[in-house]
């Protein structure tokens, strides 16, 4: 195992920022299309392509937005940059919107049996007590990561997370705290904007188009972090080299 700290925060959003930058035409031909289709149907099936801007939408509308946001559109966006990082980090040749899409469909199924399994998980110990949800939701996060980089499949992907978390607990959970405040801040803008435009034309398909926007562009920059502090993880613990 290797004692070298992890890097800064810092450090690692730079390095997510760079990956981002330098790969934006790919990232964008990945992932629009994938949130684009599950917020679209989604949108389409509950009527909000329709509906007005000053209707008040049942809960359960959007309860089911954020599960299908959850179980569908983040392992599909995660798996497909993860594969993307993983072929950059190895070099041999640059990832490909074609191959990334591709190779992040085949790992959809594992990748949403392990969110299925964390979330119900995270969601027992948050029933239980605040603390056991908080501790498995950080433990695990990586479970799809594992499935994506090195080809876990079951709960081998949650113990691989939870073995490379372990003795870095506090600093993961820094990590996941300052990419969540990304994430707010950078949904302020573009809600504002399409909330604005939804209202001032009585139309709430402008907010789903406003949602697809929004994860177009902040659920890349996640996964991009999370894999890369994932691979970092991985040094330390000694894991054999990407191939």
């Amino acid at each position: 195992m290797n004692p070298e700290p992890l890097p800064p925060i810092r450090d690692l959003l730079g390095r997510t920022f760079a990956f981002y930058r330098r790969y934006l035409r790919l990232i964008i031909l990945v992932t629009f299309p994938v949130v684009a289709f599950v917020d679209v149907v989604i949108g389409a099936g509950l009527g909000e392509l329709t509906a007005s801007a000053h209707k008040n939408l049942p809960d359960s509308d959007l309860y089911i937005g954020y599960a299908a946001e959850a179980f569908v559109t983040v392992p599909l966006v995660t798996t497909c940059v993860a594969r993307a990082v993983v072929l950059d980090r190895v070099g041999t040749s640059p990832p490909r919107a074609r191959q990334v899409l591709q190779e992040g469909f085949d790992l959809f199924v594992p990748a949403f049996l392990v969110v299925l399994v964390v979330a119900c998980a995270a969601a027992a110990g948050l029933f239980v007590l605040l603390i056991p949800g908080i501790y498995v939701a950080v433990s695990w996060y990586f479970a799809v990561q594992a499935v994506s980089v090195d080809g876990r499949r079951g709960f081998a992907a949650i113990t691989t997370s939870a073995d490379l978390v372990r003795g870095h607990w506090w600093h993961s959970a820094g990590v996941g705290v300052c990419y969540f405040m990304v994430l707010l801040f950078a949904s302020v803008v573009p809600e504002d904007i399409f909330g604005s435009l939804a209202i001032a034309t009585d139309s709430y398909a402008l907010v789903v188009v406003g949602a697809v926007v929004l994860d177009t562009v902040v659920l890349p920059f996640i996964a991009i972090g999370s894999t890369l502090y994932y691979l970092e993880l991985r040094v330390r613990a000694g894991m054999p080299a990407l191939r």
